[in-house]
């Protein structure tokens, strides 16, 4: 057993450094972050659950599929480490094979990728209030991702190595990784420009709208720029796994996106209450009248304060507080209207009891 183990590492030795290190290398680091990012994904459905139990039945189906979907492409990643790493230690050449296993991790992202798309455009389809000419291009640009992403699958278990992929059927993945990207900036822009459009001019609403303008085109970005770096490799390197290191955090990235999505409401609906809290807390009640017990003290502060008759007209101040209520992610926030429209004051004229 000695001299077998010495001579598979002997045959490590011989291997070219950098060639390990751009294959297996980036293989094995892209798995590390995919688990990480998974084990994110884990504990947003958990707080998920947890928190909207009375949710409606389309999000927690959305998320109980996005959960499984996204173990089982985990499951997938390990295995393909294992085959690459373990079953075939020592074999450079074996880096040049696409198992099933890879094969799959891409359908599986695809269909990661279809429900999170799926779900952005359903937001901008009810923000634009139905703009069918853009919500209609969006929905064929996120099926038509599965079905490249399917042929690429079908494709990679047939041909079984990157050399032959890549001579005959290069665009395929090139394509889906391409409107992957398109798919990102259509729904970053096109959310933050409809949430920007629907602004009241109210001081806390506008503050909860920028913030969802912000996180959107955070969260679009990163998985804009995953996808963007990861064709690029592609194109440029596609002699080693660089690629597929990153390939493998996409559908995590996605995930974790509309997950935090879904518990960020919340967040949103308890600083739209706190807000309105905070400036019901200047005044006790609407409205105040003079109570009988205290009359004679209020006329008398009345006459100091306005140096007016007991017999003249008393004052009586009325404030409205408004709200402006609307719906966020299929719940409904209220927030308070700034300081110079929530409150007015009206004189009713009465004459008091003698």
């Amino acid at each position: 057993m000695l001299p077998a183990v010495a001579l598979a590492f002997s045959d490590l030795d011989a291997l070219d450094t950098p060639q390990l290190r751009a294959t297996l290398g980036a293989m094995l680091i892209g798995g590390f972050i995919c688990i990480f990012l998974s084990g994110i994904v884990t504990m947003q459905a958990y707080l998920y659950y947890r928190v909207y139990q009375k949710d409606a039945l389309r999000f927690k189906l959305t998320v109980t599929g996005l959960w499984s979907l996204d173990l089982l492409h985990s499951c997938m990643v390990c295995f393909t480490a294992w085959t690459y790493m373990v079953e075939h230690f020592g074999d450079a050449n074996e880096a040049k094979n696409i198992y099933w296993s890879v094969a799959f991790s891409i359908a599986i992202t695809a269909f990661v990728t279809l429900i999170v798309h799926l779900f952005f455009t359903h937001r901008l389809y009810t923000i634009s209030k139905s703009n069918l000419w853009l919500i209609i291009p969006m929905g064929t640009l996120a099926v038509l991702r599965v079905a490249v992403a399917l042929v690429t699958t079908a494709k990679m278990i047939q041909l079984k190595t990157y050399e032959v992929f890549i001579d005959q059927v290069n665009w395929v993945f090139t394509l889906g990784l391409g409107i992957s990207a398109v798919m990102d900036i259509l729904i970053a822009g096109g959310l933050s420009y409809y949430l920007r459009k629907s602004k009241s001019g109210f001081s806390t609403m506008d503050q909860i709208i920028d913030s969802l303008v912000l996180y959107t085109v955070e969260s679009g970005l990163i998985t804009c720029i995953t996808t963007i770096v990861s064709l690029v490799c592609w194109t440029t390197m596609s002699n080693n796994l660089i690629f597929l290191g990153l390939h493998f955090t996409i559908s995590k990235l996605y995930a974790n996106s509309l997950l935090a999505t879904l518990n960020s409401r919340k967040s949103l609906k308890f600083r739209s209450q706190q807000s309105s809290d905070k400036a019901a807390g200047d005044l006790a009640m609407p409205v105040l009248f003079p109570s009988r017990s205290r009359r004679r003290f209020s006329l008398s502060a009345l006459q100091s304060r306005n140096e007016v008759n007991p017999l003249s007209t008393i004052g009586v101040e009325i404030n409205v507080q408004k709200t402006i209520r609307r719906e966020i992610d299929g719940q409904f926030v209220e927030a308070p209207l700034d300081d110079d429209a929530q409150s007015r004051s009206t004189d009713i004229k009465t004459s008091p009891e003698i």
